[in-house]
């Protein structure tokens, strides 16, 4: 026979299982996209990794940019006006399980660099959270926020995070709050 005891125990166990469902539609899953080519964003990439777990993919070119900073720069510039196209050589895995994607990259020329554009404009990210982290030398994010909410038109654009280049290393705890809040939401 069991003790009362037993059965309170039994009822009260039973009870706090069915208040406590596991919904795979509660369960959020991130991954970090991020295009770099000096560092800075990367870095950026790095730190979010460590706080959230999360997966890093970096987009590398088929045919990078050229190493030398002037070639570079006027060439990006062009690619930018024209709203060229840079192809991916990464593999990139099928994001229809995320359900919070963190895009970085640099700011070039008044918009989102070109690779990530190209990234942005092939996956279907419909109903994602987009977490956008910037990089620039100087300029501030505004016209990459606006790529960035014009090629996910259909995802949700969470607050973005900014830092100049030059800042990146002294912006660590302003992008740790960051962080948490995008992880809150």
């Amino acid at each position: 026979m069991l003790k009362r005891r037993q059965v309170i125990g039994t009822v009260f166990s039973a009870a706090a299982l069915s208040i406590l469902p596991v919904s795979a539609q509660n369960v959020r899953k991130g991954i970090i996209v991020v295009y770099s080519r000096t560092g800075n964003t990367f870095g950026l990439a790095q730190r979010i990794h460590e706080k959230t777990g999360y997966p890093i993919i970096r987009l590398e070119l088929v045919k990078p940019y050229a190493e030398n900073y002037n070639d570079m720069t006027y060439l990006a510039r062009d690619e930018i006006r024209s709203d060229a196209r840079r192809e991916i050589a990464t593999k990139i895995p099928d994001l229809s399980g995320y359900t919070d994607i963190y895009v970085g990259g640099p700011y070039w020329w008044g918009g989102l660099d070109v690779p990530m554009r190209t990234f942005l404009k092939d996956q279907p990210l419909d109903g994602k959270r987009i977490h956008p982290f910037i990089t620039s030398g100087s300029s501030s994010p505004r016209g990459a926020i606006e790529d960035i909410r014009r090629l996910c038109a259909k995802a949700t654009i969470e607050p973005h995070f900014y830092s100049s280049s030059s800042e990146v290393s002294s912006a660590l705890n302003n992008l740790d709050k960051w962080i948490e809040e995008s992880l809150k939401g």
